[in-house]
């Protein structure tokens, strides 16, 4: 019975976090214009943020959670659908919602002396920084850097590794379907996506 209504707690409580960081993005950054050699808008409906989040939340339920670590995966998953969302509309993921969270992540793990999360975010930041650079942020942009060590500090080296390959075949695949093998992809509304299926399974916070 209680694992049961953590669980409806978990996918309620998620689920509107879904729904209010798409809300965000769409009032703070809707109106932002894409470059013109960006990658084209992806319509996502906001029905899908809120169904992704509800099963992120309904796990973490049923694992179990802190009041303080439920607080700061709710505010995790507001913020991986406010970069999900605004990078398929405008190309580009804000730093108030990758930066952001992965300082307070970061900090509340040095607190309880827990180093996971920053092994996570070091293990993620360090291959994708490369690739932006060599690439000049054209291959990788520098705010899926940001929003890969967001992901790492979540969680962890297994959890991100999971997350971009799935990231990375679902871009493949899109591309085939879309037949768009040459044009640019945004990468951030997969790997988002694909870091809430990891934080589902667990987290390093």
């Amino acid at each position: 019975m209680m694992l049961a209504l953590s669980a409806t707690f978990g996918a309620v409580f998620f689920g509107a976090a879904g729904r209010l960081g798409w809300l965000l993005s769409e009032s703070w950054y809707g109106t932002i214009e894409r470059e013109a050699d960006g990658p084209p808008p992806l319509r996502i409906p906001s029905w899908l943020f809120v169904a992704v989040a509800a099963c992120v939340g309904t796990s973490v339920g049923i694992h179990g959670a802190s009041t303080l670590q439920a607080a700061v995966l709710i505010v995790a998953v507001l913020s991986l659908t406010v970069c999900a969302a605004t990078d398929a509309r405008t190309g580009m993921i804000p730093d108030l919602f990758t930066l952001g969270p992965l300082i307070v992540v970061l900090a509340l793990s040095a607190l309880r002396h827990e180093w996971a999360p920053l092994a996570g975010a070091v293990f993620a930041l360090v291959p994708f920084a490369a690739i932006a650079a060599l690439s000049r942020g054209r291959g990788m942009g520098w705010g899926d850097v940001k929003l890969a060590a967001f992901g790492g500090a979540l969680v962890g080296m297994g959890g991100i590794t999971l997350a971009v390959a799935i990231a990375s075949l679902a871009v493949i695949v899109a591309g085939v379907l879309n037949r768009r093998a040459r044009t640019p992809i945004a990468f951030g509304p997969y790997l988002a996506v694909s870091i809430g299926t990891a934080l589902g399974l667990g987290s390093t916070f």
